[in-house]
């Protein structure tokens, strides 16, 4: 009879053990959840934003700038690429390459579309920090 009631004790235990690790566990995945979606909510704007900074500079070029749309969409993916290539890079590097844009457009005589093609640029770069957060914290909930 004693062995019974210390064998029902240790089973009691083991199930308020098993029952809090549980419960711990649960509170982890619902603020990792409330934590990506706040991430998708910010990625969805970056991508907003830099679809908007693009639409505005093919509008700025093609009519304001008088400039032919081809031109427009190779400047404007040219500088998406440089900012995701560079973007592990240090900081003066991107001023480096952002003063070459805009030094180029005045040799060039296109100053404000170079300078719109530092937006895109600034948004590409947001827009790729949002992608990396969103994938570093999932694949460190994965490893959880």
């Amino acid at each position: 009879m004693k062995n019974e009631s210390a064998g029902n004790d240790q089973s009691l235990e083991f199930v308020e053990i098993a029952e809090f690790i549980r419960s711990d566990n649960h509170k982890e995945i619902l603020r990792y959840k409330e934590q990506e979606r706040r991430r998708k909510k910010n990625f969805y704007r970056m991508l907003i934003m830099s679809a908007a900074v693009a639409l505005t500079a093919v509008l700025l070029g093609v009519f304001a700038f008088q400039l032919q749309p081809l031109l427009v969409g190779v400047v404007l993916i040219l500088e998406a690429a440089v900012a995701v290539c560079l973007y592990p890079a240090p900081v003066w590097v991107h001023v480096l390459e952002l003063t070459i844009t805009l030094g180029s457009g005045l040799v060039c005589g296109m100053p404000l579309f170079m300078a719109v093609g530092v937006l895109v640029y600034l948004a590409a770069i947001l827009v790729w920090t949002s992608v990396l957060q969103m994938s570093e914290y999932s694949a460190e909930f994965r490893q959880i």
